[in-house]
């Protein structure tokens, strides 16, 4: 029976809860080959992760197959090319993506690693600025941030807490308090700009 890995090199995930792993690849159907491809033929290959908390070293799936947690199966959806995003939560500083194939005709185009962030940014209605945050790996685990009024705005009473969501954006539903722009200017995109004059 076929056992063929392909393992990426470590990858620092850095402070990330959860990183998302987005897949291009082609899977040929076995019925599309003689014989049905043959007697070990599949129409599936599949992602694991190992994590790890260790700058070196590689864990080799043929001889320690357990360091190494099954994710997703990549199966047959079309004869064109594939795109599936997975979901993993962090377990350690480091992770090692592995690429188990038994038997599938297939080709691996691209791997994508990201995880959210929700950035430092003004918010546009409430003109708090909450600092850069690391998403969290779900939203039930969502994250309340203090923001804070810059230079140019005047904070009126109430806390100005907002939560950062595993998708990466702030979430100001309980948002108390809120940031104003000074006299003879006014809110624009989340900007404070001089007022129009006009003379008649």
């Amino acid at each position: 029976m076929p056992n063929h890995w392909l393992i990426s090199q470590r990858i620092n995930i850095y402070e990330a809860k959860r990183i998302d792993v987005t897949i291009e690849y082609r899977i040929g159907l076995c019925s599309t080959f003689p014989n049905n491809g043959g007697h070990y033929c599949v129409n599936v290959f599949d992602l694991y992760v190992s994590h790890s908390n260790q700058a070196t070293g590689h864990p080799n799936p043929i001889t320690n197959k357990a360091e190494y947690e099954k994710v997703a199966e990549l199966g047959y959806v079309s004869s064109g090319l594939v795109f599936k995003t997975t979901n993993v939560r962090v377990k350690g500083n480091y992770v090692f993506l592995g690429f188990h194939n038994y038997g599938a005709c297939s080709s691996l185009y691209s791997v994508k690693v990201t995880y959210n962030v929700c950035p430092n940014k003004t918010l546009h209605e409430s003109l708090v600025s909450p600092p850069r945050m690391v998403a969290p790996a779900n939203d039930s685990e969502s994250i309340p941030v203090e923001g804070y009024c810059m230079d140019d705005k005047i904070k009126l009473p109430g806390s100005l807490y907002v939560h950062c969501e595993s998708t990466g954006e702030w979430n100001t539903s309980n948002l108390e308090g809120r940031c104003i722009c000074k006299e003879n200017t006014q809110n624009v995109g989340g900007k404070c700009q001089g007022k129009n004059v006009v003379f008649g």
